[in-house]
């Protein structure tokens, strides 16, 4: 996104924004990959099963369905994936007896089955500590708190054979610190779990924020039925802005107020330009027409952002830029409780299609991520791009009006807008507004 189109008098720095399940994409498929290849390459001492390869094929398929459309499937991709890889070694290792193989032996195996757990639990921690999506307080002690507990054992259990010792009947510290040894599974499940709880308590906070934005009435088993509809659309992907009957209906009224307003004044403008009119009065319909333009952008807006607040519009207009040849774009929700007042939605929203227009039109971008946090007191929507970035030195384009206009109605709200180059390459764009400063 090139600075012909808005510049602030300052630009202050913009942290960037990080895309944690990218970074759990790249452990499971480079550790899992290493995993795979180290059990079939080898001579097994038990069957290496085949369940297990294809579930760890299985969810990377998954993860190339789901990375933008749902971060939260990809990351149990990620954990499903990254434990099916890491199963293989483990199940060699724990079979392989130190006094037959010799420590060395055992180790061969031990040492990848160690790193491929070690790996899935980390994946699950990270899942379940999301920034802005996670169980507070409980997620990150209990997630945290496993993870040591598990790296303590993989330590003790391989300097205790490296010693030589075998199994005591006596119950000693060795058998606590390395209990999470045979409670791998449980482990990852649990971890994972909370990450789970965390998606599944904000979908039902999003879908009562809908629900009452819609102000949905009827007998109490009803609105728990409605409650629960309307949470499974906001965890499967897409099925939030599944409403195409009103979206069609909206534009249907768009359409028609264009045909009413707008449409008049461009064909007598065209009229006189082909009859070799006066390029005044020529003028004086396309200015006409431009007037006409500007009020119904400043009084009509998306039935999506109405009726499904600006998770589900920003969701829609990703999947509508998308559909009309963009570069890909992920959206990351990293908190949604509520529903911020309308014209801060509003605002956002604007700000959001104008950055977006602005980052496929003029920043060669080929990839672009959207973070989104909203509540009831707070709205934040970051737009970075790994485009051309953010020229400061370039000249304002004569008549670009787009992220002064976005800047205009972002202030009238009370919130900021700050744009910035990315940490490398690319253009950040950040949305902020909170009650407290917004008087």
């Amino acid at each position: 996104m090139r600075a012909v189109l808005a510049r602030p008098a300052a630009t202050p720095a913009i942290a960037p924004e990080r895309r944690p399940v990218d970074g759990a994409i790249g452990w499971f498929v480079s550790v899992g990959v290493v995993n795979i290849l180290s059990t079939i390459s080898r001579t097994a001492i038990t069957t290496t099963s085949t369940v297990a390869l294809l579930a760890a094929l299985a969810a990377f398929c998954l993860i190339l369905l789901a990375r933008r459309r749902s971060p939260s499937l990809a990351w149990l991709g990620a954990i499903w994936g990254s434990f099916a890889a890491a199963s293989l070694p483990i199940a060699q290792a724990a079979m392989a007896d130190p006094g037959r193989v010799g420590v060395a032996g055992w180790l061969a195996w031990a040492g990848p089955a160690s790193v491929g757990a070690v790996v899935t639990l980390w994946i699950a921690v990270g899942y379940a500590t999301r920034p802005g999506r996670r169980l507070d307080p409980i997620a990150r002690p209990i997630a945290i708190g496993l993870f040591a507990w598990f790296l303590v054992a993989i330590v003790t259990t391989i300097v205790a054979v490296a010693a030589g010792e075998r199994a005591d009947p006596a119950f000693t510290w060795v058998d606590v610190a390395s209990a999470p040894i045979w409670a791998f599974s449980p482990f990852v499940v649990g971890i994972a779990a909370l990450g789970v709880a965390a998606d599944v308590r904000a979908g039902v906070r999003r879908a009562r924020a809908r629900l009452e934005a819609e102000a949905t009435a009827g007998p109490t088993t009803d609105r728990g039925w409605a409650l629960a509809a309307a949470t499974l659309r906001e965890l499967l992907p897409g099925q939030a802005v599944a409403e195409g009957a009103r979206v069609a209906a909206e534009r249907e009224r768009l359409a028609g107020d264009l045909h009413a307003t707008v449409l008049p004044s461009l064909r007598r403008a065209i009229a006189e330009a082909e009859a070799g009119g006066d390029p005044e009065r020529v003028l004086g319909h396309l200015r006409t027409a431009d007037l006409e333009l500007e009020r119904l952008m400043a009084d009509r807006w998306p039935v999506v952002l109405d009726s499904f607040g600006l998770v589900g519009a920003l969701e829609d207009l990703a999947e509508r830029l998308e559909a009309t040849g963009s570069p890909p774009i992920t959206l990351e929700i990293e908190a949604a409780d509520g529903r911020s007042p309308a014209p801060v939605e509003r605002a956002a929203w604007r700000f959001a299609q104008v950055v977006l227009d602005n980052a496929i039109r003029h920043g060669e971008a080929s990839s672009i991520a959207v973070t989104l946090a909203v509540d009831r007191i707070r709205t934040r929507v970051v737009v970075a791009d790994d485009g051309v970035g953010f020229d400061q030195t370039a000249p304002t384009r004569t008549g670009a009006r787009g992220l002064a206009d976005a800047t205009r109605r972002a202030a009238d709200v009370g919130a900021v807008v700050r744009v910035g180059r990315g940490p490398e390459r690319g253009t950040i764009a950040a949305f902020d507004w909170s009650s407290t400063t917004s008087g």
